[in-house]
């Protein structure tokens, strides 16, 4: 299992306690090789990588860095030209050796905390896979999130609308395996190596700042859409958006930092002009034979060459439709990810300026009825989603916080990490305030960043790519945890 974990400027405590996590799981001395995935923009990033790989270089089977490169010519800053670079490593490290397409790749932001069950099924699902399909396991895997760490410490709006893009996740999980169904992931996500040579590795454009949702989009087309993706159901942890600072300043720079990490979100609804394109050329695919549609064939091995072919070829098993039920699903995905959020704040500003409006007689009365028909049904699903989230949504972050704890106490890391577990009570005024801002929190942190970014594409594809800001860890835990490596 190849591990990237891309860091940018990121502290130190952050990327430690990622390891540290890591590192208690049972099979990490023998299967987990982690690539620290730093750039060459941080002037900080040898040092710490240097200093991470001391601590913690007896604790995987392999531990290492890659330096991204500045200034690359076609290349964008962010997470997928980091993770592309390094994903070249674990090729060059891997793709010679016998058994290279058992190679596994996850990727995962800095901050997650992973279950080692997470790995462990992933390991059993690419077992039946390869057993299934022969030479190519053309699957995507993809944990559900939770934002269960700094929860309760962060602003109420921030809060909400980490809550929301987590719900956003569930809705598409699935709990069985289906070959219809097309999950989006978030933040982590695993494919074999093989499918990341097959479709010639990881964008590097400005396109790609959704880097994990469009890497799920390649991988779809280049396989034709017969791309499998599997829910695993061991939830990543996640943290809350937090500058960590305190009083008045700090709660409008913690809604300052949401409110970029939204927009860099809503930036990636470029993946459905990418999305469309390719739907567009896959006839091309068809007629093309075993060929990959990403040109990288070149750089490889003949005999990785062949393999490829082969595993193409028993994947599309001559069989690339435009019109199917799953491009129609995916196209649904990227419709409530990308269209959405706005149209229905553009729906509500319409239907309140029209309701404002003196109604001239009865040519519009049709127009009215639709407009009151919409508004109830717009308060029914308001209605519906409070229930899911009250009901199932509180179940499932219990569920998540217990797990999560067991596996901590089990490895001796609860005491240190002990105000990282932030419970939800179902029946709190807490909890009941937090639903009924819903809405003022999926317009400030999802319809409004989507409009700009919308707009702003009139005008250019790129975007300053910021990290998101995370909860920094004590000094003094700090040193306790280097003491106890």
């Amino acid at each position: 299992m190849a591990i990237i974990v891309p860091s940018y400027k990121e502290e130190i405590d952050i990327l430690e306690t990622t390891l540290r996590v890591l590192a208690s799981h049972r099979h990490a001395k023998a299967c987990y090789d982690v690539f620290l995935a730093m750039e060459a923009r941080d002037p900080n990033g040898v040092a710490v990588a240097t200093s991470l790989i001391d601590l913690f270089k007896h604790k995987f089977r392999d531990l290492q860095f890659t330096l991204h490169p500045n200034g690359i010519e076609g290349e964008a800053p962010g997470k997928s030209s980091n993770v592309s670079w390094a994903a070249k490593a674990v090729e060059k490290k891997y793709v010679n050796q016998p058994d290279w397409t058992d190679v596994l790749i996850t990727v995962m932001d800095s901050d997650t905390h992973l279950l080692s069950q997470y790995f462990e099924l992933i390991f059993q699902n690419h077992l039946r896979t390869r057993g299934e399909i022969g030479l190519s396991d053309v699957t995507f895997y993809m944990p559900p999130i939770v934002f269960d760490r700094n929860a309760s410490r962060v602003p109420r709006l921030v809060r909400m609308a980490d809550l929301m893009w987590c719900g956003a996740g569930l809705s598409c999980f699935n709990g069985r395996a289906r070959r219809d169904a097309v999950a989006i992931p978030t933040a982590v996500y695993t494919i074999s190596l093989s499918l990341a040579c097959l479709v010639g590795g990881w964008d590097t454009g400005s396109e790609a700042i959704g880097e994990d949702l469009h890497m799920l989009l390649k991988c779809y087309f280049a396989t034709g859409g017969h791309l499998r993706t599997i829910s695993i159901p061991s939830p990543a942890s996640q943290c809350n958006v937090s500058t960590g600072k305190s009083g008045i300043r700090g709660w409008a720079a913690n809604h300052q930092a949401r409110y970029s990490q939204g927009l860099r979100h809503m930036w990636g609804s470029l993946d459905t002009g990418f999305a469309v394109r390719q739907w567009f050329q896959l006839s091309q695919r068809r007629d093309s034979g075993s060929k990959s549609p990403f040109g990288r064939e070149s750089s490889l091995p003949s005999h990785v060459l062949l393999r490829l072919k082969l595993g193409q070829h028993s994947v599309h098993q001559g069989e690339v439709k435009r019109y199917t039920w799953r491009n129609a699903v995916v196209f649904t995905r990227l419709f409530e990810a990308h269209f959405l959020p706005n149209h229905l704040f553009l729906v509500l500003l319409a239907s309140a300026l029209y309701s404002s409006l003196i109604h001239p007689d009865n040519q519009w009365q049709i127009l009215s009825y639709a407009l009151d028909m919409t508004s109830y049904m717009r308060a029914a699903g308001f209605a519906l989603m409070t229930i899911y989230f009250v009901i199932f949504y509180e179940k499932y972050h219990q569920v998540c916080i217990s797990a999560r704890e067991h596996e901590m106490r089990r490895a001796g890391l609860y005491e240190e990490m002990e105000d990282d577990f932030s419970h939800r009570k179902r029946w709190t005024l807490t909890a009941i305030v937090d639903y009924f801002i819903f809405p003022i929190s999926g317009t400030i942190f999802g319809s409004i960043p989507l409009f700009q970014a919308i707009v702003s594409h009139f005008w250019t594809e790129k975007l300053v790519y910021l990290v998101s800001a995370k909860p920094v860890k004590a000094d003094k835990v700090r040193e306790q945890w280097k003491d106890g490596v």
